[in-house]
């Protein structure tokens, strides 16, 4: 009987501190409706430092003429409160309607998943997604990956031979 007695005690000890768990909330991971009322209005009334790139400064020396740089979009949040959204273009954050490196952002769309390019050196407007990259040499659009792929593929490797072997060849050195 006694085992019984001490064995409920445990029981109900136990119980009730999960109760007194439970009452804290889960600390840090979610907040109060005061603390998500805070946030709101923090994120309203706070206004952002605008991002503005470094400006080269010009050399007095004629410069040769320079191939155009590729563009490449590399992601984009999206703010559900009607600021400006942020960009990832050529490894660098750029707000909606900035410029940066010769290329302006337009607006983000709410429903479409491509964002507006315009390229001040030529004028010419695009649009691109996220992973896709715009190669003005060839006036195309690719992937992130095919455009990695023929860069290195262009470069070679390291190694690489031109006797190579290819597949199932066999060049007259490796018969046996």
């Amino acid at each position: 009987m006694r085992a019984i007695l001490i064995l409920f005690a445990l029981t109900l000890n136990f119980l009730m501190s999960g109760i007194a768990i439970g009452a804290e909330g889960f600390g840090r991971l979610f907040t109060t409706p005061a603390e998500r009322a805070n946030l709101d209005y923090l994120r309203k009334t706070t206004q952002l430092p605008k991002i503005v790139p470094d400006q080269p400064v010009e050399a007095e020396v004629e410069a040769a003429p320079v191939a155009l740089p590729s563009v490449s979009v590399e992601g984009y949040v999206k703010r559900g409160d009607g600021k400006k959204s942020t960009v990832w273009v050529n490894n660098a954050p750029v707000q909606e309607g900035s410029d940066s490196g010769g290329v302006t952002v337009g607006k983000l769309r709410r429903d479409g998943n491509q964002v507006p390019i315009k390229m001040s050196t030529t004028g010419k407007s695009l649009s691109l997604k996220a992973g896709q990259v715009y190669d003005p040499e060839t006036d195309s659009v690719s992937e992130v990956g095919a455009h990695a792929r023929q860069a290195a593929k262009d470069m070679g490797s390291i190694g690489e031979s031109p006797t190579k072997p290819v597949g199932n060849e066999q060049t007259p050195d490796t018969k046996r």
